[in-house]
């Protein structure tokens, strides 16, 4: 057994080994003393048949011995490959297991770049209308001024005519005010949305406000519908965190109503609403008035790309993401509750000082 002599022997064998070579040693000595006893009396014939008997009898024990030991050989070898065998099949997990967290975070900014797209296309939507009336008062005052003038110069202006331009200046004044305080709003909002959720920014905020700003850049997407967002939030709820992923959760669970929860629903209703507890915690509760999901989709409700769109569009990665800003970024908890035909309510309970996450601002989440 060349191949297999070259085998680390475990204590068994060596055990083994040192059994075989006691009972060899025996026997030698048992048959040196029966030849000096036949020397010296050779009429000892049962003295001679005890010693083949126990000749016999530790052979067959020595024989035992080595197909134990042979087994016990196999037995290593077989254990041996089972082993180089396990270690490559987990050494091709970890890469598989790293290439599949690769392609996640990749589909993870896609997902929240083309999250600031819609928040992009959303924006420009809503500035066409207060940057459109604008433009129309500013033609029309324009055309009031010309008018003005040739009065002037044609001698024939009068009060009644003074009185007509001043009205019609102070109209225009008051509409291209309003419409351009709107459109600085948005933009505003806007910038602030867009900056929190491109970088992970720590600051204070009041979480009215910032609910505030993001329901204003979801408005493009109720604005054609007969759904509502409904924010039930008292002011003055000052949290030290991250409005970006807590704005991104938002838009997310909303995008998730809409596309999935509102299916087949004329008059959808969103609620949010916030308490502050004297722990330190902040419970913002999410409803909906949807379709709402069977027991196996909410149990996998938080799973990666586990979608009920597959094929229509659906990413499987919105509430996997939500989970993820929970509780790794804003350190919190989230509870999904749903039944068939009757709506989803999600429970986040948030720190109001989120505990500290990573020290650059300007660093990008992809969870």
């Amino acid at each position: 057994m060349p191949e297999r002599d070259m085998l680390p022997i475990g204590s068994g064998q060596a055990a083994l080994r040192d059994e075989i070579t006691r009972l060899n040693k025996i026997i030698r000595a048992l048959m040196n003393r029966v030849e000096r006893s036949m020397d010296t009396n050779a009429s000892d014939f049962s003295l001679f048949q005890t010693a083949i008997m126990l000749e016999d009898q530790v052979r067959e024990r020595t024989h035992a011995l080595e197909v134990a030991l042979h087994e016990n050989e196999k037995i290593n070898f077989d254990l041996q490959c089972t082993k180089e065998r396990l270690e490559r099949e987990r050494e091709e997990q970890k890469i598989l297991i790293a290439k599949l967290e690769q392609a996640t975070n990749h589909l993870m900014q896609a997902e929240k770049l083309a999250s600031l797209g819609s928040l992009v296309a959303g924006v420009a939507h809503e500035l066409s209308t207060p940057l459109g009336n604008s433009l129309t008062v500013a033609s029309t005052l324009k055309e009031v001024i010309a008018n003005f003038i040739q009065h002037i110069e044609s001698g024939t202006l009068h009060r009644r005519v003074l009185q007509d331009f001043v009205s019609q200046c102070r109209d225009a004044a008051v509409l291209i005010e309003r419409n351009s305080q709107r459109a600085a709003d948005l933009i505003g909002n806007f910038k602030q949305v867009a900056v929190d959720r491109t970088s992970m920014r720590r600051r204070s905020f009041d979480l009215r406000q910032t609910l505030d700003q993001v329901a204003s850049t979801l408005h493009p997407q109720f604005k054609h519908c007969r759904h509502r967002l409904e924010i039930a939030v008292e002011p003055g709820i000052i949290m030290e965190s991250y409005p970006g992923p807590l704005e991104q959760i938002i838009a997310n669970l909303a995008s998730n109503s809409l596309q999935h929860g509102f299916e087949g629903i004329d008059e959808g209703r969103i609620r949010i609403a916030a308490e502050a507890r004297d722990d330190g915690h902040v419970v913002l509760s999410y409803t909906d008035n949807g379709v709402g999901m069977s027991e196996e989709v909410v149990r996998r409700a938080f799973d990666p790309f586990f979608t009920t769109k597959l094929g229509s569009g659906g990413s499987g990665l919105g509430l996997y993401i939500i989970y993820n800003l929970t509780t790794a970024v804003l350190g919190g908890t989230i509870q999904l509750d749903s039944k068939t035909g009757r709506g989803a309510s999600f429970t986040l309970t948030l720190p109001r000082v989120a505990p500290q996450g990573k020290s650059t601002e300007e660093e990008s989440y992809a969870a």
